[in-house]
């Protein structure tokens, strides 16, 4: 009764003089809940026509009020009828892969809610700076979903900053510097062949290219597999050590040049009457004639029975 009353008096309101105004606006004034019969009229705000309270899209979405339908706003899958929501919408599939989304303005053709490729051109993916090779975001290309690969750009002679993705453009530490520089005042140089550790493995030096060969002290048959270039009595060595007593494998002393010890011979420079001093000299061996001391290789040249040199005790 009370019910129809009210919209009776409103529907006569709706035709009234100004005049009567002010009674109309005492009647749109009342209280509808507490007309009788009007207990129906819903009071969450799911059917007002209006996005408010925790609603995502108009009357949808939330923790009250139904499930969006697709294309309608969402913040998460619960807000969707679907159980998906991307790109901000609700969607007909999960719609994650690296190249597809959800709304028209993000793809290369179709309807919002439906998932489909991205458009061409769009990024993806992210940029990776590693082992000295810095690669950007990868493209999408609109019409597959995967990401297409990103350029590569070498870092040459500076490492990755991988905390940035990027290659560094200047050093403070060799650490800074790629496989083989070092750092200096700021710039990453070359370091000089048979420098060892910056980046090589265990018996590795660099060259002077800044790659990693072999050390010195490593067995080699050619120079050119050695990081110095020189191969020497069959071992890389860090001189080309060809004077005649020295050797590039004594004992404890391989891949350096040193003296050959005190009566050793030296192939075709030192053999024979002759033998090494010990000390880079090649001289007279033990009952050799002599004049002085100096010609001899054991340093002393006896005086009896004849001027010959010492003999050059054994080694243990």
């Amino acid at each position: 009764m009370w019910k129809k009353q009210h919209l009776l008096a409103m529907a006569l309101c709706a035709g009234a003089l100004s005049t009567l105004g002010m009674g109309c606006e005492l009647i749109a004034s009342v209280d509808r809940s507490r007309i009788p019969g009007d207990e129906d009229v819903p009071s969450d705000g799911c059917s007002d026509g209006t996005k408010n309270n925790e609603e995502t899209d108009v009357d949808c979405g939330g923790s009250i009020c139904p499930k969006c339908d697709a294309a309608k706003a969402c913040t998460a899958a619960t807000d969707c009828a679907s159980g998906f929501c991307a790109d901000d919408v609700c969607c007909d599939e999960a719609c994650d892969a690296e190249c597809d989304a959800c709304t028209a303005a993000l793809k290369a053709s179709g309807d919002d809610g439906e998932c489909g490729p991205s458009k061409a051109e769009t990024e993806c993916g992210e940029p990776t700076c590693s082992e000295g090779v810095e690669t950007s975001r990868g493209t999408c290309d609109g019409e597959s979903v995967e990401c297409g690969p990103g350029e590569e750009k070498a870092c040459e002679e500076f490492a990755c900053n991988e905390a940035a993705s990027a290659c560094l453009t200047e050093c403070m530490e060799d650490a800074h510097c790629s496989k083989c520089h070092e750092c200096a005042d700021g710039a990453c140089v070359l370091a000089a062949a048979g420098t060892e550790d910056l980046g090589c493995d265990e018996g590795q030096a660099c060259d002077a290219a800044g790659e990693c060969k072999p050390a010195n002290g490593v067995e080699c048959t050619e120079a050119s597999e050695c990081a110095t270039g020189l191969c020497v009595d069959g071992v890389c060595c860090d001189t080309a050590c060809d004077t005649a007593c020295m050797a590039c494998n004594v004992k404890d002393l391989a891949g350096t040049c040193s003296n050959i010890p005190l009566g050793g011979e030296d192939a075709a420079d030192c053999s024979g009457i002759n033998a090494c001093d010990g000390k880079g000299a090649c001289k007279l061996v033990g009952g050799e004639e002599c004049t002085t001391n100096e010609q001899c290789a054991s340093g002393k040249c006896l005086p009896s029975p004849l001027f010959r040199c010492e003999e050059i005790p054994e080694t243990p």
